[in-house]
């Protein structure tokens, strides 16, 4: 062990500063991707107001960047929250974050722009976990997003719908 850690370390001294912190930085999100995707599922109990799928077709999915499963927009009181459910699952990744928008679901990287509002890290890459949104106004989430803030990378999105 010793040896690989001295190698590691004599490989890590070659490669440019910025590039190192980068690379770290990435170790760094994998482990805690890791770590997190076995703690206990996060529900938030209340009035499923718009509900979406993922789109496992998406131009931006492949077999490094995908996730797939049910994203819900849940009324608690005056709040609204994104709620992820027990089915969703994404591959690893250093820095998921989740935006949410007004418009229709992006597809791909190049869609990306300021119409995408950020709420979040993801908290729990597999499983339910939920996340409050600033807003109060339903009409303002008609999409959410998963994308890996890093390396600039769509993991995947959902048009989110009204439950009738």
């Amino acid at each position: 062990m010793k040896k690989l850690n001295t190698l590691l370390l004599s490989a890590l001294l070659l490669i440019p500063f910025s590039a190192s912190a980068q690379l770290f930085d990435a170790i760094r999100g994998h482990v805690q991707d890791l770590k997190v995707r076995f703690d206990d599922h996060q529900k938030i109990e209340g009035d499923i107001i718009k509900r979406g799928q993922i789109d496992k077709n998406a131009k931006g999915q492949d077999l490094i960047h995908n996730s797939s499963g049910e994203w819900l927009l849940v009324k608690v009181g005056d709040q609204l929250f994104l709620q992820s459910s027990e089915d969703f699952r994404s591959s690893p990744g250093p820095d998921y974050h989740i935006y949410i928008s007004s418009k229709s679901a992006i597809k791909d990287n190049d869609e990306f722009s300021a119409q995408q509002i950020e709420v979040s890290r993801v908290k729990k890459p597999n499983g339910a976990a939920f996340y409050l949104l600033k807003t109060q106004n339903p009409e303002d989430i008609n999409s959410m997003l998963i994308w890996c803030k890093q390396f600039k990378e769509y993991i995947g999105s959902a048009d989110l719908r009204p439950v009738k």
